[in-house]
């Protein structure tokens, strides 16, 4: 009987992630016509407000978290976006070569780019709000496990916007326990357990096994099928092929990229009519596909986070010590870390593109995304833990009695020879 048990609450556990994929499958179009926020994809901000939790099973109680997070809202990451969007449009403008559109583009931008020119990859006011918020939240969720005695540990990657998501974070706990006690870690030390890839990593170990992908065309295959970006192009420019005689797909990308990543900066200007409702969810699209093919090959390539997450999480438990190990990097190296672990079925395997945006939908890894592991004792030796993501309790592959709880010690069975 209690098997039997065991196998029901396996199937519930399996049916809620069914669910999320579902809702996911129903049609990407329906998702983004009834939240056309999650459009934003990894630029929109992932939110902090309060959440209702499961409670824990009777006589446990939260002992420490561990995360996985990334960076805050920031402005444009690519060197040369800014500074190629206002070359672009400054020559076409020298050349009467903008429509009535694109002359209403380059007046807003003009206004935007002294605030913009020279912040390339940093955190943005939002980004460092939002870090306190979601500090705050977690604070509010397991005041139990900031109490006395309680340490906080923090690691991030050494890019400075990383480095300030961490310091905000930080911030934002003690503002709720300011005796709470906090020490940052900085260095390239301790990018094994932040990204492991990383050229700067001085342990990087690139023979990991890799994955061949499942698919029957290229990224460029995809986009000439998914969107016609030429016309976006011909509604901002009068001869686009004047105006870019080479690299335009790039150019729309850049332009996507940069209406996107408004959301992260403090304005009230709006970019989002260069695009139709349709092209912005098949630029989508062509982001889900570009992003799930560079990191799906290489996801074990990860799998250093996840050692380092088993092994402090041990020693945690090993002290009966209560707090917090908290890690601040990047979407690329959280996105894989989701994938190995197959929370709420991101890991897997897309056999087409057309599979790709409701398998990995970016929306999971936004701005300030973050993967909380959340430990809990009791009166039994078992302990146990659920998993957060974005404050959202999420599924994982493993049999358990009490959803969204499951037993560490059959999370390391699984998990822990990877």
């Amino acid at each position: 009987m209690r098997q039997l048990m065991r196998r029901l609450l396996f199937l519930c556990s399996v049916f809620a992630a069914a669910i999320v994929a579902n809702a996911q499958q129903k049609g990407i179009e329906a998702v983004f016509a009834e939240h056309p926020e999650l459009l934003a994809g990894s630029d929109y901000l992932c939110p902090a407000d309060p959440i209702k939790l499961t409670p824990a099973p009777k006589g446990y109680k939260p002992l420490f978290i561990t995360h996985y997070g990334r960076h805050g809202a920031r402005y444009a990451w690519q060197d040369d976006m800014y500074e190629w969007i206002r070359e672009v449009f400054e020559k076409a403008e020298g050349d009467a070569n903008l429509t009535q559109d694109g002359k209403e583009f380059n007046s807003k931008f003009e206004i935007l780019y002294p605030d913009v020119r020279y912040r390339v990859g940093d955190l943005s006011r939002k980004g460092f709000e939002q870090q306190n918020n979601l500090a705050s939240r977690m604070y509010s969720n397991f005041p139990g496990i900031f109490k006395k005695d309680a340490k906080v540990r923090a690691w991030t990657s050494t890019n400075t916007r990383c480095v300030m998501t961490m310091s905000a974070f930080c911030l934002g706990l003690k503002a709720r326990n300011p005796q709470l006690d906090i020490f940052e870690n900085f260095g390239r030390v301790f990018l094994p357990a932040i990204i492991p890839q990383n050229s700067s990593n001085p342990f990087r170990d690139k023979n990991y096994e890799t994955t061949p992908l499942s698919l029957d065309e290229t990224w460029e295959q995809y986009i000439d099928r998914t969107v016609d970006y030429k016309s976006i192009l011909d509604r901002l420019f009068v001869d686009r092929d004047k105006a870019l005689p080479e690299r335009q797909w790039n150019f729309v990308s850049y332009l996507y990229f940069f209406v996107l990543g408004m959301n992260n900066l403090d304005s009230d200007l709006d970019f989002t009519a260069v695009f139709t409702p349709e092209e912005q969810v098949q630029l989508y699209k062509i982001n889900a596909f570009h992003f799930y093919t560079k990191v799906w090959p290489i996801r074990f390539g990860y799998l250093p986070i996840l050692r380092d997450i088993i092994s402090k999480a041990d020693e945690r438990i090993e002290k009966g010590e209560k707090g917090a190990d908290l890690r601040f990097g990047h979407d690329y190296a959280l996105l894989p870390l989701l994938m190995i672990l197959n929370v709420n079925g991101m890991g897997r395997e897309a056999h087409s593109g057309d599979e790709i945006p409701e398998i990995c939908p970016l929306y999971n890894v936004p701005m300030g995304a973050n993967l909380q592991f959340v430990f809990y004792t009791g009166n039994k030796k078992e302990v146990l833990f659920k998993m957060l993501l974005n404050g959202q309790e999420a599924t994982l592959p493993m049999e358990t009695e009490s959803w969204p709880y499951y037993k560490w010690s059959d999370f390391k069975a699984q998990y822990g020879n990877l």
